[in-house]
C-alpha cells in the first residue's frame, strides 16, 4: 500500500517508475478481482477492463502535482473492510448481484452489507440496517410494474365476451423483506392489478385493485437465503407462491394480470444431495376488490412432498452435467368441479416423476415428465395420465446462438360419460406458456396432444426473438375441448373429430439494462376439424400483445 507521495519526489526517473509501480498495481490489483469474478459467474467482466485508463489518470492527477511541488498524499485512514471486496463478508464468495426472480424471496442482498459492495442506486433501499445489531438485521425493498395493451378478436373462438377488441392491463407488486437475525425474516408483498377499457368487464385474473400477494414468516436454520449448495431448513408460515418443477402442474401464474398465492405451511429442506418441499396448501380465491381474497371462501386445497435430487457427481460431471430427478406427490381437492360429465366434488392424488437438464450455456437440454393421477369425482373413480418430452439444443459458437426445441404432451381424456370413472387428466395450476404463451386460456392441457416445436435466435446479448408452433389434437374424441385453467370450452359430443387446429406465434423481448424489459407477442390459432365442422359460430383467434417491465 502507498503510504504518502511527499513533494520530495523530484528526480524524473524515480517519478515515471513511482507512475510505472502504480499502474502495475492496480492492474494487478483489478486483473485478479476479475479473474476471482469470472470464476463464480462463469463470465468474464468487461468493465474491469474498463477501468485501467482511469487508474492512469488517477496516477497523473496524483504524480503531476507532486512535481510540481505540491504535497498531496493517498490517506491510509479508511479500513480494508470498508474499501475492499472481501471475500466470504456475508455470503460465500466474492458479491454477485442476484438475479431477478419469478418469486422475488429468493433473492439474497445480504453482501451489502459491506457498503464497498453497493454499485447502484438502488443498493440503498436492498440493504437498510435495522436496529444497528449486525449484518444479519436489515430490510429490503423490491417490486416490478408492468404495463400491458392486448387486443383479442374472436376471443375463446367466438364464443367468449371479448370480440375485436383491446384493452388495457396494469400491474403493480411492492415487497419488503425483513431479516431480523439469521434465523427469522417476514416476507410481505403487494399486488395491484388493474385493467380499462375490456368489455364487458375485468375477469378475475384482470382485476385486484389492493391485497396481499405474499404475507409469511420464514424460520430457518442456519439461517435464511442460504445458498443452494448449502444445507438449511426452512418453516414458511402465511400467504406465499409456489411453483413446482416444470411448472406443468402449479405455477405462479405469472402470464395473466393477476398472479395465484396460496395460503398455508411450507417446509423446506435443502441440501446439496437434495431438496424437499412438503406443503400443505389452500387456493387464494380471486376477487375483484380491496383486501378481499378469504381464505375462507376458497373450494380448492393443495398438498403434497416435491424433491429434487441432481445425478450430477465429481466423478459424472464431464457427461451428466445438471441433470436432476424429480419425484413428487400432490394431493387437489376441488368443490363443484367441472368436467366434460358434469360438476362434482373432486379429490386427486398426482404421482409422478421427473428427469430433467436445464437450459445450458451450449449443448443439450430436456426435459422427461410421467404423472399418473387416480382419486374420485363424486361417485366415480379417478385414472387420467400425463406425460411430455421436452427437448432443445443450444448452439452457443453459431451466429445469433439459435437453439431448436421441440415439445410433446399427451394428456388423458374421457373415453365415456357413462362409465364408472373418469379418465380427464387435470393439470390444477399449470404455466400458461405450455399451452400458447400470452393466447391465455384458449387450449390447455387436459384431453390433448400438444405438439410445439421453437427456434430461439439472439441477434443481440439483450435482444430474444422466439418463434413457436402449437399443434393441437384431443386425446380422446369423447371428451371436451378444455382451457388452461381446465374449464370445458366445447362439448365432446359436438363431433368425432380429433384435429383441434395450430397456431404459429412470434415472440420478440428486448432487455434495457438490468431493469427495464420490453415484449411483444403476436398469435393466430387456425382452427382443425373439430372446431369447423358443424360449428358455424366459431372463429379463427387473433392476439396480439405488447407489455413493458420494470424490475427493482
Amino acid at each position: 500500500m502507498i503510504e504518502s507521495i511527499g513533494s520530495d519526489v523530484t528526480d524524473e526517473q524515480e517519478l515515471i517508475s513511482t507512475a510505472r509501480w502504480i499502474e502495475r498495481s492496480l492492474f494487478n490489483n483489478l486483473t485478479d478481482v476479475n479473474l476471482r469474478f469470472s470464476i463464480r459467474t462463469n463470465k468474464r467482466v468487461k468493465p474491469f477492463a474498463n477501468f485501467l485508463p482511469i487508474a492512469n489518470a488517477i496516477a497523473s492527477l496524483v504524480l503531476i502535482p507532486s512535481a510540481m511541488g505540491a504535497q498531496p498524499s493517498v490517506s491510509n485512514s479508511l479500513s480494508t473492510e470498508d474499501t475492499a471486496i472481501q471475500p466470504q463478508s456475508i455470503v460465500s464468495g466474492y458479491p454477485v448481484a442476484p438475479t431477478y426472480t419469478l418469486t422475488r424471496y429468493d433473492e439474497d442482498y445480504s453482501f451489502l452489507a459491506n457498503p464497498a459492495n453497493r454499485t447502484e442506486s438502488l443498493d440503498l433501499i436492498k440493504y437498510i440496517p435495522l436496529f444497528d445489531w449486525g449484518p444479519f438485521y436489515f430490510v429490503t425493498l423490491g417490486g416490478n410494474v408492468r404495463e400491458q395493451y392486448v387486443f383479442v378478436e374472436n376471443d375463446n373462438f367466438g364464443l367468449g365476451s371479448v370480440n375485436n377488441h383491446g384493452y388495457w392491463l396494469q400491474r403493480v407488486m411492492l415487497y419488503a423483506d425483513w431479516h431480523f437475525g439469521p434465523f427469522v425474516r417476514t416476507f410481505v408483498q403487494l399486488k395491484s392489478d388493474l385493467e380499462e377499457g375490456r368489455e364487458p368487464g375485468p375477469r378475475p385474473i384482470d382485476r385486484k385493485r389492493l391485497d396481499f400477494n405474499q404475507a409469511f414468516i420464514d424460520f430457518s436454520y442456519p439461517r435464511t437465503n442460504l445458498a443452494a449448495d448449502k444445507t438449511s431448513l426452512t418453516l414458511r408460515l402465511g400467504r406465499q407462491e409456489i411453483d413446482l418443477g416444470d411448472e406443468r402442474l402449479v405455477a405462479v401464474r405469472e402470464g395473466p394480470n393477476a398472479r395465484q398465492s396460496f395460503d398455508g405451511a411450507r417446509l423446506i429442506f435443502n441440501s446439496p444431495q437434495g431438496r424437499v418441499d412438503l406443503f400443505a396448501l389452500r387456493v387464494d380465491a380471486d376477487e375483484t376488490g380491496y383486501f378481499d381474497n378469504d381464505p375462507g371462501l376458497s373450494h380448492e386445497n393443495l398438498w403434497g412432498l416435491y424433491s429434487t435430487i441432481p445425478l450430477t457427481t465429481k466423478s459424472t460431471a464431464a457427461t451428466l452435467n445438471n441433470i436432476n430427478l424429480d419425484l413428487f406427490y400432490i394431493g387437489f381437492s376441488h368443490l363443484d368441479a367441472g368436467f366434460n360429465q358434469g360438476v362434482g366434488d373432486e379429490v386427486r392424488h398426482s404421482v409422478g416423476g421427473r428427469l430433467w437438464r436445464a437450459h445450458h450455456i451450449n449443448g443439450l437440454d430436456f426435459n422427461l415428465l410421467g404423472v399418473y393421477q387416480f382419486g374420485h369425482f363424486g361417485p366415480k373413480e379417478i385414472s387420467a395420465f400425463s406425460t411430455a418430452i421436452d427437448v432443445g439444443y443450444k448452439f452457443l459458437g453459431v451466429q445469433w446462438a439459435p437453439r431448436i426445441a421441440c415439445s410433446l404432451q399427451i394428456s388423458s381424456g374421457d373415453s365415456s360419460s357413462h362409465d364408472s370413472r373418469l379418465e380427464t387428466f387435470n393439470a390444477m395450476f399449470p404455466a400458461g406458456y405450455y399451452y400458447g404463451g400470452g393466447l391465455i386460456g384458449q387450449v390447455g392441457p387436459a384431453n390433448a396432444i400438444i405438439l410445439q416445436p421453437e427456434l430461439d435466435l439472439h441477434p443481440t446479448s439483450t435482444l430474444g426473438v422466439y418463434l413457436k408452433g402449437l399443434f393441437v389434437w384431443r386425446e380422446d374424441t369423447a371428451d371436451a375441448l378444455y382451457n388452461t385453467p381446465g374449464f370445458p370450452v366445447l362439448s365432446g359430443s359436438a363431433n368425432n373429430k380429433r384435429y383441434v387446429g395450430a397456431s404459429p406465434e412470434i415472440l420478440i423481448t428486448q432487455q434495457f439494462g438490468r431493469h427495464t424489459s420490453l415484449s411483444v407477442s403476436y398469435y393466430h390459432f387456425y382452427r382443425g376439424g373439430f372446431l369447423t365442422e358443424n360449428q358455424p359460430n366459431l372463429k379463427d383467434v387473433d392476439y396480439f400483445s405488447t407489455w413493458l417491465t420494470y424490475t427493482f
